[in-house]
C-alpha cells in the first residue's frame, strides 16, 4: 500500500490507525478488538509452563482453566445489578463533559452535532429503539457511544443501563462460567487404551534458526534429579566444604597477636 498509495498510507497513520477498518466486521460479537491481544495474553499466561512435554502441559493448563472458573463464579454470586459494575462505570464516566447540540426528532431519534479540534462540524444519527448511531460504535461494542449517551442523559426517564447489550449482563457473565472443568486424577492412574494403532515420532530434522528451550522430564518419569550441595563449614550451595579454599573470618575473634621484638628489630633497621 505504501508503494501504491503513499498518501493513503499517511492518511491511515494521521487517522483511525488501530481501528480504521473494524467497521467492516459484522457486530455480531460485540467487540471492538482488532488485534490478537487476547492470544498473548494467553500465551503469557502459560508461559512459565510451556517448557513441559505435552502431556503435562495440557493437564496444567487444564487445571489453571478449572481454578479460573471457579474465582469467576465465585465473583459472580456476589454480583446482583443487571450490568457489570466496571461497564456501568466507564459509561459513567464517557457520559460527562459531553458539549453536543442534540435536535430531538420523532420517536426517540436525534441529530447529534459537534466540532473537531479542527473546528470542523459533524453530524450523527442517533436511534434509541433500534440502539444504533451512524458512527457504528454502539452496534460494534454493544455499548452506548457518547452520541448515544448524550442523548440518553438528557431524557429524564431514560436510563444507560437499558440500552447496554445483554453481552455485558451479570445474567451473561453467570451463564459463561456455569461449566466447569471437572478435577482428575494423576497420569499413573488414567485407564489404558487402545487406540488402534502405534504413532511414530515424526523424522527430525534441524529447524532453521535458534534451538528452542529443552524439555526437562520430571522425576516421576525417569528424569534427573538435581541436587543442590550445601557448604557445611560456609552454609552456602554450590560447594562443598573440603574443596572450598578460601578463609574463613570469625567476627567474634580477638585481632592476632603481635610480635614485640620484631617490631623492635624492623624499627632499627629503620633508624638505621
Amino acid at each position: 500500500m505504501l508503494k501504491a498509495s503513499p498518501n493513503a498510507m499517511k492518511w491511515i497513520d494521521d487517522n483511525h490507525k488501530h481501528l480504521w477498518t473494524r467497521y467492516k466486521f459484522s457486530p455480531a460479537s460485540k467487540c471492538d478488538y482488532g488485534t490478537n491481544n487476547i492470544a498473548e495474553t494467553f500465551n503469557s499466561w502459560v508461559r512459565h509452563e510451556k517448557s513441559q512435554n505435552v502431556i503435562q502441559l495440557m493437564d496444567r493448563i487444564r487445571q489453571m482453566i478449572m481454578e479460573k472458573l471457579d474465582i469467576r463464579r465465585h465473583l459472580a454470586s456476589k454480583l446482583n445489578d443487571k450490568i457489570l459494575p466496571h461497564i456501568v462505570k466507564d459509561l459513567n464516566a464517557r457520559s460527562r463533559d459531553l458539549k453536543y447540540v442534540i435536535h430531538k426528532g420523532i420517536n426517540n431519534t436525534a441529530e447529534i452535532e459537534g466540532t473537531t479540534a479542527q473546528l470542523k462540524v459533524w453530524r450523527h444519527i442517533v436511534d434509541l429503539d433500534k440502539k444504533e448511531c451512524s458512527c457504528m460504535k454502539w452496534q460494534i461494542t454493544g455499548l452506548p457511544c457518547t452520541h448515544a449517551l448524550c442523548l440518553i442523559n438528557s431524557m429524564r426517564d431514560r436510563h444507560v443501563e437499558d440500552y447496554v447489550d445483554d453481552y455485558y449482563s451479570v445474567e451473561t457473565f453467570k451463564m459463561a462460567y456455569a461449566g466447569a472443568v471437572m478435577p482428575m486424577t494423576d497420569r499413573s492412574q488414567w485407564p489404558a487404551v487402545d487406540i488402534g494403532f502405534k504413532p511414530w515420532p515424526p523424522v527430525l530434522k534441524r529447524a532453521a534458526g535458534r534451538p528452542g528451550e529443552r524439555i526437562m522430564k520430571p522425576s516421576e518419569e525417569g528424569g534427573k534429579i538435581i541436587r543442590h550441595v550445601q557448604c557445611k563449614r560456609r552454609g552456602r550451595f554450590g560447594h562443598m566444604m573440603k574443596t572450598y579454599n578460601e578463609t574463613v573470618y570469625d567476627s567474634d575473634a580477638s585481632p592476632p597477636k603481635t610480635d614485640k621484638a620484631k617490631e623492635g628489630q624492623d624499627q632499627e633497621v629503620k633508624d638505621g
